[in-house]
């Protein structure tokens, strides 16, 4: 619906006052008729702007009782996450968005994927957002599933299910299609190639020249491949420097199959996907008896735990996690008011911050302790 039209107004008028609060669940709503005479309007109008707002899930309505605000309307916001134990960057982003939520006094419902994965996965995240549908939520922030082979399916199954609702959703770190299409969607998030080309420009400033990413799912995780065409961006034209990949496989929970990948591979310097993934690629370096960063320099991203409990301290990409959730959630109030707008892509500062793990004063240090 238009916003500029004469019923388009009287709905971001309504579903501004819901918002407010001024009409609380379960409260009666105006009427058809109250509208009419409050906006000097024609009764199909009042009718059309009533079908909008129970199109956002903004009110509804009992057969011969009236119209009623639905629980929440407006203000309760839905968090899906595809794996809150899973990564190192999702329990800062539920944290981050749990306070934003707490300020502005809004309820929050919080989905995890975790445990679903297979054939499963794209039935359980349909069922969780249909659950938030029926309580009326005024929006949902999803970081699309991903690290598995029918995440796509899964994905599409979310924003149809919103969609035909009319919730709002807002998309937190990535597209739901690959680049260069555009799913129409509101996202935040940060540059993941941008963080790639960091990452690389720094180990080879720091003389690295082999260069081994580690990463896991590559293929089913948009964010990690645009992180590795970043960071092929910045070794290319660089001569005798390289990158290879590895990406861990299932089932390698001894790190065997990694530390064969290094061994062979024999870099100067591991860009990881993530701090997690660092913490692993740290673990099998120490049982070749390679150190960081003496024999080989070491990356992550996110800037989460992960990065603040190793030692050496891990040199990574920085997350702004508050700062996503306050602009996700800001986005979510801006879709309410107006449906129709053109989607935004929004992309906000991460810094890379250097620690010792590709420091060469530290390295020097090392040198010396050997001595």
């Amino acid at each position: 619906m238009q916003s500029g039209t004469k019923c388009g107004r009287i709905v971001e008028t309504l579903a501004a006052e819901i918002a407010e609060g001024r009409y609380r669940a379960p409260s009666s709503f105006p009427s058809a008729e109250q509208i009419v005479r409050r906006f000097k309007v024609a009764y199909l109008t009042a009718v059309k702007a009533h079908d909008e707002l129970k199109r956002r899930g903004l009110v509804y309505s009992v057969q011969g009782a009236g119209t009623y605000v639905a629980r929440a309307a407006g203000r309760s916001v839905g968090l899906v996450v595809p794996g809150w134990s899973g990564s190192d960057f999702f329990p800062a982003l539920c944290r981050s968005v749990s306070a934003v939520c707490q300020r502005s006094s809004r309820p929050l419902l919080f989905a995890d994927m975790l445990a679903e994965s297979g054939e499963g996965l794209a039935a359980r995240v349909v069922s969780i957002a249909r659950s938030f549908v029926d309580a009326g939520v005024g929006g949902v922030l999803f970081h699309p599933v991903d690290f598995c082979a029918d995440a796509a399916e899964a994905n599409r199954a979310v924003a149809g299910v919103l969609r035909e609702a009319g919730v709002p959703m807002v998309l937190i770190d990535c597209d739901i299609v690959e680049a260069p299409e555009e799913s129409g969607y509101d996202v935040v998030g940060i540059d993941n190639a941008a963080a790639g080309l960091r990452m690389g420009e720094h180990v080879l400033s720091r003389g690295a020249a082999r260069i081994l990413f580690v990463s896991v799912f590559a293929a089913h995780s948009p964010n990690v491949q645009e992180r590795l065409a970043g960071l092929r961006r910045a070794v290319s034209g660089k001569r005798g420097a390289r990158v290879s990949t590895f990406d861990i496989p299932q089932g390698d929970d001894d790190g065997a199959a990694l530390r064969a990948a290094i061994a062979d591979a024999r870099p100067d310097a591991v860009v990881c996907s993530s701090d997690k993934v660092a913490t692993e690629a740290l673990r099998a370096l120490s049982a070749l008896g390679l150190r960081v960063p003496g024999d080989v320099m070491l990356c992550g991203v996110n800037d989460g735990d992960f990065a603040r409990v190793l030692s050496p301290g891990l040199t990574t990409i920085h997350q702004p996690c508050d700062d996503i959730a306050r602009v996700a959630v800001e986005a979510l109030d801006r879709r309410r008011g107006d449906p129709d707008a053109p989607p935004m892509l929004i992309f906000l500062p991460a810094p890379l911050v250097a620690r010792e793990s590709t420091s060469r004063v530290f390295q020097k240090r090392q040198k010396k302790a050997r001595q």
